[in-house]
């Protein structure tokens, strides 16, 4: 009778062996890829049209950073839903390093709480990078108006309930909430205007159709020089250079009170801490260059140097904040 020849046993201990050499095989590769990173271009998705102030200060970011990473980080414009569309595709997208989000406050703040959280999350879906810059909004009003301060403002509204109106570019605009929060801190009853084009709202406040707008600068800066509309307060907590005569809501009567339109860099949720340093260290000596500053400063938006972990305690206090605002004044998309 043959015997069937049998083959030798693995031992238990050497399955382990080898196990644990494929684990560590993998880890070192993981490992190395991310010592290694970033191997090719980068994805900067801007969820604005391409020529908007919002995507110029995006190219000038992504050109300097390039150069930082020592890899091209090129712009992809997703656009669509006031930069919902653009900023659910990076929460959707892989946690290797490759995907950032230019996050403002329409696509972090506002759009998720007017909408929900349905399509992202944005404090459990992204890993916040850094606040790039800030831009604050100018109370502006006819420079033939007979209002000439804040003071001015809040005593013709509190006589006249309703019949002080204000223009702004829609419902869910950051004009609109600075607005309405200024209606709620003062306790007064203002009457709002949409419009569609914001070069139309300025002009009717030029003319005075409307009393006044809370207006990024860019779009009043010439119109300021002219003296055809003058500058009533400013949404920042302090004065900005630019504007060193114009008052704070806050220092105007209203300790607190503080409304922003930012920008800042985000990941998708997951990626690793050696990514997210570089990422932030090139942030970081970005937003230091003089060029970048000056040039940032001229579209009237204020270099920021808030990083990782703090962004994201900023995040959410402005959930906080605005999703009260909105909820007391029953805002609903545009």
């Amino acid at each position: 009778m043959k015997l069937k020849p049998t083959l030798p046993r693995r031992s238990s201990y050497g399955l382990q062996a080898l196990t644990l050499v494929a684990l560590w095989g993998l880890a070192l590769g993981v490992s190395q890829a991310q010592e290694s990173w970033p191997q090719h271009p980068i994805k900067l998705v801007v969820p604005f049209q391409a020529g908007s102030s919002t995507d110029v200060a995006a190219r000038v970011m992504a050109s300097k950073m390039s150069s930082a990473l020592n890899q091209v980080m090129v712009i992809e414009n997703k656009i669509g839903a006031s930069g919902f569309i653009g900023a659910e595709f990076v929460s959707k997208a892989s946690s290797d390093g490759y995907t950032v989000l230019w996050g403002t406050t329409s696509t972090q703040i506002i759009g998720p709480i007017i909408n929900g959280s349905t399509a992202y999350d944005p404090v459990k879906d992204f890993t916040p990078i850094g606040l790039i810059a800030f831009s604050p909004y100018l109370l502006v009003s006819s420079g033939k108006s007979s209002i000439k301060s804040l003071k001015d403002l809040i005593e013709l509204a509190k006589s006249k309930p309703r019949e002080v109106t204000y223009a702004s570019a829609g419902n869910t605009s950051v004009g609109n909430l600075s607005a309405q929060l200024l209606s709620q801190t003062a306790k007064v009853s203002l009457t709002h205007i949409p419009y569609k084009s914001s070069a139309q709202s300025v002009t009717d406040t030029m003319t005075g159709i409307v009393n006044m707008q809370f207006s990024s600068i860019a779009p009043v800066l010439t119109h300021l020089k002219t003296g055809s509309l003058k500058a009533l307060a400013i949404t920042s907590k302090n004065r900005i250079s630019i504007f060193p005569d114009v008052p704070t809501v806050a220092e105007s009567g209203y300790p607190g009170y503080e409304a922003l339109l930012w920008m800042g860099l985000f990941t998708p949720q997951g990626v690793n801490n050696s990514i997210v340093d570089k990422l932030t260290l090139a942030l970081k000596s970005t937003l230091n260059d003089p060029e970048v500053q000056k040039t940032l400063q001229a579209q009237g938006l204020q270099p920021s140097n808030i990083y990782k972990e703090e962004l994201g305690a900023f995040v959410k206090s402005e959930l906080n904040k605005w999703s009260q605002v909105i909820k007391s004044a029953g805002i609903q998309g545009d």
